[in-house]
Formats: C-alpha cells, sequence, structure tokens
C-alpha cells in the first residue's frame, strides 16, 4: 500500500506541436463522481506547456464515493477563466497498482497528453 499521496503530470500543445504556456491559462483535475465531481487542483501551464498535481487518496474521498481509491480523472483547461478544453474521463486511475515482485506500489505518479488544444 502506498503512502497515499498521487502525483499526476499533464502536457497540453497546439496543433502545430508547440506548448501551450502563459499566465493567463489554468488547468484543473477533477475526478469525476456521480453527483459531485472533486476537484484535486490547480495549475499554470510551465513553458513547456506541462502541469503538475499532487493530491492525497482522501481527496478522492466524498459522499458519493467514500471506499473510492482509484478516481476517474480529466482536466480542463481555462483561458482567463473561459474553458477552452475539457479531456476524456480516464476510468478507475489506479495509483496504487503493485509491483508483482516487490509488492510495492508502483504507480504513484501518472502522466497524461499531450492534448490538443485549438487556439
Amino acid at each position: 500500500m502506498s503512502s497515499g499521496l498521487f502525483k499526476v503530470n499533464v502536457s497540453f500543445q497546439d496543433s502545430e506541436g508547440n506548448p501551450i504556456t502563459g499566465k493567463e491559462y489554468t488547468v484543473r483535475l477533477y475526478d469525476e463522481d456521480k453527483y459531485f465531481d472533486d476537484k484535486l487542483g490547480n495549475s499554470q501551464l510551465d513553458i513547456n506547456g506541462s502541469a503538475e498535481f499532487l493530491f492525497s487518496v482522501a481527496d478522492v474521498f466524498s459522499i458519493d464515493s467514500m471506499d473510492e481509491r482509484t478516481p476517474d480523472i480529466y482536466f480542463v483547461v481555462e483561458n482567463n477563466g473561459n474553458e477552452i478544453f475539457r479531456s476524456e474521463t480516464f476510468p478507475n486511475v489506479n495509483f496504487e497498482l503493485e509491483d508483482p515482485v516487490t509488492g510495492r506500489s508502483k504507480n504513484l505518479t501518472m502522466s497524461f497528453g499531450p492534448f490538443e488544444i485549438t487556439k
């Protein structure tokens, strides 16, 4: 079993493969639930068009997902507060998948993207 801290990396690019970057962009990470989606964090995009999130397994627990340990995650990108991109939902992301040899969690960090955003 892991420490319960998970890391998500995500990247975004335009249609020509250039990184999306700038202070006007905010990325939000959510866990999709039946009634209310859990916000797991928000971040600015760095010069490589990437964002990083660190959250706890406790952040994915909510009234409509009491025993959840494998969040259904998706990303939202905003430009000056206006939503310009929403990713597909990645169901049951298992951060605690154990290595068959060591028995230790091996997926404490997950990477997604690059996603293409048309400006």
